[in-house]
Parts: structure tokens; sequence; C-alpha cells
């Protein structure tokens, strides 16, 4: 995938989630099925997932930096969205949120050299950036999925 193809696919997730602001807030908390997520789960996730990205993976791309060694914990991770999801925030502050953090993250990725797509990540040399980024966009593609077929 290049460049341009992973910003607009990142990109267009913002579009997709305007709507969600006239959705029932009832529905916006359902769960999916018994013990899952609901859609505020799922957007609140994008939002920790995108500043992950923004603090851990793209800023050291833009200094020519190799990722750092952390060790990431995707179920606390998972577990600290789901918790801001449904601490009181608003849908609207929710999804306005997820907006502004997408919106800071296709900037970033936007001031990535094209041709770095097709180099190794820093220090994941297995696989190329866009590669990364192409498993990253599945990972959002599912969990659209997911939400659309839930408001079915």
């Amino acid at each position: 995938m290049k460049s341009e193809e992973i910003i607009a696919q990142k990109m267009s997730l913002i579009a997709w989630a305007i709507p969600l602001k006239e959705i029932p807030n009832d529905l916006l908390f359902k769960p999916f099925r018994e013990g899952s997520w609901g859609t505020a789960d799922v957007i609140s996730h994008f939002i920790s997932w995108d500043d992950f990205l923004i603090k851990n993976r793209i800023t050291y791309l833009l200094k020519g930096e190799s990722f750092p060694k952390i060790d990431v914990d995707p179920d606390a991770i998972n577990k600290e969205a789901s918790n801001y999801a449904r601490s009181g925030i608003s849908k609207n502050d929710l999804i306005n949120e997820f907006i502004s953090t997408r919106t800071e993250l296709v900037a970033l990725l936007g001031k990535i050299p094209a041709e770095k797509f097709n180099q190794p990540c820093p220090g994941m040399e297995h696989i190329t950036l866009a590669d990364y980024f192409s498993g990253l966009i599945e990972h959002d593609t599912k969990h659209k999925e997911q939400i659309e077929a839930h408001l079915e």
C-alpha cells in the first residue's frame, strides 16, 4: 500500500465517524454481544491507539530514530480505553476527540517521506512501514464493520 492510500484510509474513518453522533446514547454503549464492547468502547480504542502511534511511532519516524523498546500491554490499553468511554464523557466529546486525534495522526503521517513507507520499520525490520500501517488499517476496518453490523 502506498503512503497516499494509507493516509486516505486512515482519514476515511473521520468522515465515517461523524454520523455516529446521531445514534442514541443507549445504542452507543450497548455491547455487540454479552460481555463485549460497544461502539463507544471502539471509538475510545481508536483514540488510545492513535495516541500510542503518535507518541511511540510517528514521532520517532519523523526524527529518523528507531521505535522505542517499550513493553506494550494491549489488554491494559484496551481496558483503559473502555473505562474512558464509560467515564461519563459525552458522545459528542468522545467522537470529537477521536476526530481530533485521528486528524493529528493523519497530519503527521503526511510528513513522513513517501519513500520511507517502502523501508523496514525502525526496530521492526521484518516488515515495511507500509505493511505496518496496512495492518493497522485492516484492524480499523474490522472494528468499523463490527460497528456497522451492530447498528443495523
